[in-house]
């Protein structure tokens, strides 16, 4: 019982290391790189916030609004 017991052990901490040495290969040097540029505006500056964001339904073009309270 005992050697089963540690082969479980074992066997979960092969898997959460593994999990752990992904995580913070593959998504920290994203946060560290493009994605703290992202955040702080770099990468998308020259972009019109007016033209990204979705236009409420009597600003749409084509659309005719009968009723507004």
């Amino acid at each position: 019982m005992d050697q089963f017991l540690g082969f479980v052990f074992f066997l979960t901490m092969a898997v959460s290391g593994f999990w752990c040495l992904t995580f913070l290969i593959g998504i920290i040097p994203y946060w560290l790189g493009p994605g703290l540029a992202e955040t702080r505006g770099k990468i998308n500056a020259d972009v019109d916030p007016e033209t990204v964001r979705s236009k409420k339904l009597y600003e749409q073009e084509g659309v005719e609004v009968l009723y507004q309270k």
